[in-house]
């Protein structure tokens, strides 16, 4: 398998590199830019002595600015020499102001060698301003030598593969794995997704170390973390009996007992391991089960006669369960060691809990950990798309025996189906999230942990799941596959005859109304569209979208920036589908800067430049899949950009419409799905309405309105701007970039999310 793929790269590299080639060995003409440090917030000049620079804490940065010409853009080496007073204390990163609304792009770059920092990371050409962020504490620090040299993309591809290559020569058995990742980008976006995905790893989005180096600082415990957790067992009041349920077929030695280790390993001790195997023709694994049964009362295990595959071994397994609460763990993978116990605080917590999931990553041959998987909090859409709970999945045993436990026939998928049975018997508020990494997902050959594709019948089982879920719960929906093996796409049905809709468009000065019009109507085929200009008021958008609002006739009503062209013609069906679902307020698109990069897949709280609300997924290449696939999938955010906004009438109407009178122009989208949750309606993302500006289309609000909407949005809305459940604390929150958060966020009381 690793030569069949290997060739392929090797096939695929000699097509890539030889055009660059070319391009290097007839010279490329770089542009050399010097940077000259200027002093920003948190730092200061130092007369005398080695160290010319004071920083006051982590926040302090300096301005780069160039000593000449322009800053750089697009791929560039940026170097510079930077050595601390206190040891440990560099801790560089580049932050890029990108333009656009709060836009922002942070880039960790990496630990100085010898005081001198080099990384070779991705531009953006609109950036207005560079600054770095030196040290991580309060420190004197030197900087020396700071310039930045400009490459073509040819030398820049080849840099950047060149040491992914020298890896997989050292651990040839990463080959399949990293064939896909690239072969698949390169059939998808061609030489420029690949470019994207590159550029992603630039600022490292996609670094396996940089993930190494987070856990190392917050993923590992120590002797006093150990000491202290079980300090806080013995003081939780509820310890239920917690079952592990795992069934085994033939496993390895050596990945069975790494399992069975990780479940003895627990420092929650209230806990026993369920186990049935599936008639294994292996000795071994009968072998090493009674030995671990011998060796701990807390184990127990039943042969089962005949083979009969993965959901009948499991429902073995659960009939030994005892426990108040089952954990499903798979006969290959690890639990680290503080897994239960942080599911059981979170139960004293929630005691009425029934499901409990966690975030997961996985481990490769090595027992290396990688590719996390950060969750948000519970999010139906998402979960139709993906399956979001997945490890560790944590289930109340009475609603397990309610449902009668595993269905035969959904094989592969056997733990969605499981979920979507269990989701339907239960309410939001009982299903909990705890945003650490609970489980280590082992890829391995034949494991979807590596590829789904190495089980295309899970993914058809996921399907049918999703299928007969939305049957019982969604009636008309129909389930189709996404962009990948593993992501799904529910189309929701429209009523016949559709319902009328108004389009509300906002049209930049100088341009003819009615072009634009015509226009969009040649590119939309629903069949009965009023379309409304928004302007003439005096209060700003908002009030304009309000008046406009009073004069439609539509049932829905779209809210669309005229700059927008659609990317194909079903774009406002598949607004209006969402829009008329009876929990859902606000609607939003997909939208696309003129350069194909994405531009809006929805809106976090709290993220960007002012902390009111930021891009997550900007700067991605269109089809770029984002992390865990969630750029190109339906799923529940907090807010979406009014650039492109469907929600029906009636209810925006009982909202009140837009905040004219606090909000006339900035943030008035923010406000708008905030006081729609509020009625326990939720505001939903979809990537399969696509548009992109003919413009770039950059605020117009004056600085001091846009600050004044930002001021008054904090003291209206407090802490909801800073626990947003739809982004995990393990991401960051300051700049429009999905991150590692360095530290991990500690999320303020949250309110009860819609169902």
């Amino acid at each position: 398998m690793a030569e069949q793929e290997g060739g392929k790269v090797r096939r695929v590299w000699s097509r890539v590199a030889k055009g660059p080639l070319r391009q290097m060995r007839r010279g490329l003409v770089r542009r050399q830019v010097g940077l000259a440090a200027v002093p920003g917030q948190g730092t200061s000049r130092v007369e005398g002595g080695r160290y010319g620079w004071e920083a006051d804490g982590p926040d302090a940065v300096l301005e780069l600015r160039p000593e000449a010409g322009a800053l750089p853009s697009g791929w560039t080496e940026l170097s510079l020499t930077l050595e601390t007073e206190s040891a440990d204390a560099a801790s560089p990163v580049l932050l890029v102001d990108a333009g656009g609304e709060g836009a922002a792009v942070s880039i960790r770059l990496p630990e100085a060698s010898g005081g001198r920092v080099r990384a070779l990371v991705r531009l953006p050409e609109a950036a207005r301003a560079l600054r770095l962020g030196p040290v991580n504490r309060r420190t004197r620090f030197h900087l020396a030598d700071a310039r930045a040299v400009e490459l073509g993309q040819a030398e820049a591809t080849l840099r950047m593969a060149w040491p992914l290559a020298l890896r997989l020569l050292r651990e040839p058995e990463r080959i399949p794995q990293v064939a896909r990742r690239y072969l698949g980008t390169l059939r998808a976006g061609g030489l420029r997704g690949l470019d994207g995905v590159l550029g992603e790893k630039s600022r490292g989005l996609l670094s396996l170390e940089s993930y190494e180096d987070w856990i190392r600082q917050y993923g590992t415990l120590t002797d006093t973390d150990r000491e202290e957790l079980r300090r806080t067992v013995d003081a939780l009041p509820f310890k239920p009996l917690v079952s592990v349920v795992m069934p085994t077929y033939d496993t390895p030695e050596v990945w069975l007992r790494r399992a069975l280790d990780s479940v003895r390993a627990q420092l929650y001790p209230h806990w026993e391991l369920c186990i049935a195997d599936d008639a294994s023709p292996r000795p071994e694994v009968r072998r090493v089960l009674e030995e671990y049964a011998a060796r701990d009362a807390r184990i127990r295990f039943t042969v089962r006669a005949t083979n009969g595959h993965i959901s009948a071994a499991s429902n073995s397994a659960l009939e030994l369960a005892r426990g108040e609460f089952v954990a499903l763990l798979d006969h290959d993978d690890e639990l680290p060691e503080d897994a239960l116990v942080r599911v059981v605080e979170e139960l004293n917590a929630h005691p009425d809990a029934d499901i409990v999931f966690s975030d997961e990553d996985k481990l490769d041959g090595q027992g290396r950990r990688y590719d996390p998987y950060f969750k948000p909090e519970w999010n139906l859409d998402l979960f139709r798309s993906q399956n979001l709970i997945s490890h560790l999945g944590v289930y109340r045993t009475a609603r397990l025996r309610e449902i009668g436990g595993f269905r035969l026939g959904f094989e592969g998928s056997q733990d969605y189906d499981l979920a979507l049975r269990v989701v339907e018997r239960t309410t939001p508020e009982r299903i909990r999230h705890v945003p650490r990494v609970l489980y280590h997902w082992r890829a391995i050959p034949g494991s979807t942990a590596l590829d789904v594709g190495e089980k295309d019948y899970a993914s058809t089982a996921a399907r049918r799941a999703l299928q007969e879920h939305l049957d019982r719960t969604a009636s008309g929906a129909r389930i189709e596959p996404g962009g990948a093996a593993a992501l799904h796409r529910v189309r929701y049905p429209l009523p016949s005859p559709p319902p009328s809709v108004s389009v509300i468009l906002h049209a930049p000065a100088g341009e003819d109304p009615e072009a634009l019009r015509e226009a969009l109507g040649r590119a939309t085929d629903y069949p009965e569209v009023e379309w409304l200009a928004a302007s003439g008021a005096a209060g700003g958008a908002s009030a304009a979208s309000n008046q406009a609002a009073r004069k439609a006739r539509g049932d829905v009503l779209v809210f669309l920036d005229a700059r927008l062209e659609p990317h194909a013609p079903g774009w406002l069906a598949e607004l209006v589908a969402h829009a008329l679902r009876p929990e859902v307020g606000a609607v939003g698109a997909k939208l696309c800067a003129p350069d194909g990069t994405v531009e809006h897949a929805g809106l976090v709280l709290g993220m960007g430049a002012e902390g009111i609300a930021g891009h997550p997924h900007r700067g991605l290449v269109r089809a770029a899949p984002g992390h865990v696939g969630r750029a190109t999938v339906i799923q529940q955010f907090s807010a979406v950009s009014a650039a492109c906004l469907a929600v029906r009438r009636a209810v925006f109407e009982a909202a009140g419409g837009f905040d004219a009178e606090h909000l006339p122009d900035a943030w008035r989208d923010v406000d708008l799905c905030l006081r729609l949750r509020e009625r326990g309606l939720r505001t939903v993302w979809t990537p399969y309405a696509e548009l992109t500006w003919r413009a770039h289309a950059a605020g117009s609000e004056a600085g001091d309105s846009r600050a004044a909407a930002a001021s008054w949005l904090r003291t209206r809305w407090g802490d909801a701007l800073r626990a947003d459940p739809f982004h995990s604390p393990n991401h960051a929150l300051d700049w429009e970039d999905l991150r590692l958060a360095w530290p991990p966020r500690t999320m303020p009381p949250r309110r009860t999310m819609p169902p």
